[in-house]
């Protein structure tokens, strides 16, 4: 009888262990499933949806490389869900903090002001322009070069030569002709002469009036040869003088050269109508000062 109770006893015991060790197993089986399979789905699953999020942002700006490192962070909950089912719960914070990693695109939105600074650079050109408008200044030495008086030649060349042997000219027929007007006439042995008009009417002022163009030696001969002098004024043969040249058609050749003097070849025409060879006429220059002047006696010119 006694045998039977312990059989008993321990037949009662081992069921209840049994049914103890099915009610432990259940909820170890079934509960920490239940909890964990959510838990693992919501991570996996907003993990693939907050990863393109910073790749969509970094295709739009360079930044994206700097957003790659906090992609890893994902893992943390998969190595968190994969460790222990009872740390499932720290599992679903981490996610909770992802949506703050996004918020990284505000970095970017200061790109923008930095791409404004190129806008800029346009202004550098209009700071080029100005300087292209100096070139027409070239071209004004050139014309006052042109405009340099006969009178007041400082650069002695072919070309600058026939203009002052035209200057030179127009003054010699002047005082050959006597000025204007002529002065009176007078009678002086034998011979009838002209006072000279009151412009070139004394020594001086003949002398003064031609050595705009020639030499002082070369004005001196002249005015010797050609003029006397009356009651301090200055008279002459009452007669006409001048040729036919056309010294304005003239060409000039230089024949020698120094830094102070030079001598030209003048070719001169008559008119056309007159049917002459043209006249060769050597002139002499020399420099005087700053401006050149003829040496030559202008009754040997002209």
């Amino acid at each position: 009888m006694k045998l039977n109770t312990k059989l008993s006893a321990l037949c009662i015991a081992a069921t209840l262990m049994s049914v103890a060790q099915a009610a432990a197993a259940a909820p170890a089986v079934t509960a920490p499933a239940e909890a964990t399979q959510p838990s693992v789905a919501s991570p996996s699953a907003s993990a693939p949806a907050q990863v393109p999020a910073p790749a969509a942002s970094a295709s739009a700006t360079t930044p994206a490389p700097a957003q790659a490192p906090s992609v890893p962070a994902a893992s943390t909950p998969a190595a968190a869900a994969g460790s222990a089912k009872a740390a499932t719960p720290a599992a679903p914070s981490a996610p909770v903090q992802r949506p703050s990693t996004p918020v990284a695109p505000s970095a970017p939105a200061q790109r923008p002001s930095t791409s404004v600074a190129p806008a800029a650079a346009p202004s550098v050109p209009s700071t080029v322009k100005p300087s292209k408008p100096q070139q027409p200044s070239t071209s004004a030495p050139a014309a006052a070069a042109s405009s340099v008086k006969p009178t007041q030649l400082d650069k002695l060349n072919h070309e600058s030569a026939v203009p002052l042997v035209l200057e030179a000219q127009s003054r010699y027929q002047y005082a050959i002709s006597g000025g204007s007007p002529v002065g009176e006439s007078f009678q002086l042995n034998g011979k009838s002469y002209r006072y000279l008009s009151e412009d070139i009417g004394t020594k001086t002022k003949l002398i003064s009036y031609l050595t705009q163009a020639y030499t002082k030696q070369a004005s001196e001969q002249f005015v010797g040869k050609f003029f006397v002098e009356v009651n301090g004024r200055l008279a002459q043969l009452n007669a006409a003088g001048g040729n036919l040249l056309e010294f304005n058609r003239a060409t000039a050749k230089m024949v020698t050269m120094t830094p102070v003097k030079r001598s030209y070849l003048l070719t001169v025409p008559y008119p056309a109508e007159t049917k002459q060879a043209n006249e060769k006429i050597t002139v002499n220059f020399e420099k005087v000062g700053s401006y050149w002047k003829i040496s030559s006696a202008p009754h040997v010119i002209f």
